[in-house]
C-alpha cells in the first residue's frame, strides 16, 4: 500500500458523512505497496482502511468488489466493503474511485515460520476452494503474453544480460505454456504484505485488486516466492510446508506437479519485470516503499539452477 493521492482532513471528513461509520478521529497513510493510495482511518465506531485506485476506473473494479463481498460476508478473514447511506460501495474522491473496508487486526509477518507457511498454504487452498463456482471476468495479466508486454516496456534500460536472460525465459515459458492445469480465480498478490497474523494465527488477507481468472497453481507460485524467501534465498523446507498446508484442502494433480517449478520461474519473472515498470515510471508518492525488483531476478536464476540440479 502507499499513498499517491493526497487527501485532507476536511475532505475525509466530507468523504465519511456518506456513511454510517461514525465521525472520523484520526487518520494516516499507509505505506506499504506499490499500486494504490490507501489510509488507515479510525472513527468513532471502529477501524477502516481507504483505498483510492489510481489506475483502475469503477468499472474495472465493480467484479473485484462483487468479489471481496462475496468472500467478506461469508468469512471474516476478507476485508469486507462499506456501503454508504444510499447503498454504494464504490465512491469518488479526488478524481479517483474510492472504497472504505473494515479494518481487520493483526500485522503482517516479516519472517514467516514454517507453521505459518503451513497455514497461508491452507488459507489459499480455502480461498481457491470458496470462489471454484464463481465466473470473474478479469483475464490473467501472469501468462506469457502479459509478461511479454511488460518487458517490452522496459528492455531498453536492461543490460545485454538481464535482457539475453529475460528472453531466454519467455522462450521457455512459450514452449512449455500448460492450459489444461486446474484453476479459478486467483489472488495474484498473496506476499506477506497481504496477510495479517494475530497470535500466530491468520487474522486476515488483505488486497484482492489484483484478482483474476488463472491457474491455482500460478496462485501457489507467486504466494510461494515471497513466503518462502529467507534473505533472498528460496527455503525448499518452507515451500514444502507451504505445500503441505494447501493440500490438506485441495491435492495437486501430477501435471500440477511437474509445473511447479515452471511457474515459480513465470512468477519470479513477471514480478520482476513489473516492479522494473513500476520503478522507471517515476510515478511521484507522497508515502511510499519502493520495491526492489532484482530479489526476484534472483529467484528467477535460483528456481533455473534447481531445474538442471
Amino acid at each position: 500500500m502507499s499513498v499517491y493521492t493526497s487527501v485532507t482532513p476536511a475532505q475525509l471528513d466530507a468523504f465519511f458523512g456518506a456513511y454510517d461509520l461514525g465521525q472520523v478521529v484520526d487518520a494516516a497513510g499507509i505505506p506499504d505497496g506499490i499500486a494504490n493510495s490507501h489510509y488507515a482511518v479510525a472513527t468513532t465506531q471502529g477501524d477502516y482502511v481507504l483505498t483510492l485506485f489510481e489506475a483502475q476506473n469503477s468499472e474495472e473494479l465493480i467484479p473485484v468488489i462483487g468479489l471481496m463481498q462475496r468472500l467478506g460476508t461469508r468469512n471474516p478473514l476478507y476485508p469486507n466493503p462499506q456501503a454508504d447511506k444510499q447503498n454504494r460501495l464504490l465512491l469518488n474522491l479526488n478524481g479517483k474511485p474510492a472504497l472504505v473496508c473494515k479494518r481487520l487486526a493483526g500485522r503482517s509477518l516479516v519472517s514467516p515460520t514454517l507453521d505459518q507457511c503451513r497455514q497461508i498454504g491452507a488459507q489459499l487452498a480455502r480461498l481457491h476452494l470458496d470462489t471454484r463456482d464463481c465466473t470473474f471476468p478479469i483475464a490473467s495479466h501472469h501468462d506469457v503474453l502479459s509478461i511479454k508486454a511488460l518487458f517490452e516496456q522496459v528492455e531498453s534500460q536492461l543490460s545485454d544480460a538481464d535482457r539475453e536472460l529475460i528472453l531466454g525465459e519467455l522462450q521457455f515459458q512459450s514452449e512449455h505454456e500448460q492450459q489444461t492445469l486446474p484453476g479459478g480465480v486467483i489472488h495474484g498478490d498473496l506476499f506477506r504484505d497481504n496477510a495479517l497474523f494475530a497470535d500466530g494465527q491468520i487474522s486476515g488477507i488483505l488486497d484482492f485488486y489484483s484478482a483474476c481468472s488463472d491457474h491455482w497453481l500460478r496462485d501457489i507460485a507467486v504466494c510461494a516466492n515471497d513466503w518462502c524467501r529467507d534473505d533472498g534465498i528460496f527455503n525448499t523446507q518452507k515451500l514444502t510446508a507451504l505445500l503441505s498446508g494447501y493440500e490438506t484442502l485441495r491435492p495437486l494433480s501430477a501435471i500440477e506437479h511437474q509445473h511447479c517449478n515452471r511457474m515459480l520461474r513465470a512468477a519470479s519473472l513477471r514480478f520482476w519485470l513489473s516492479r522494473l515498470v513500476h520503478r522507471y515510471s517515476n510515478r511521484p508518492a507522497a508515502l511510499s516503499q519502493p520495491k526492489d525488483p532484482f530479489v526476484f531476478k534472483d529467484l528467477l536464476v535460483q528456481h533455473r539452477h534447481a531445474a538442471h540440479a
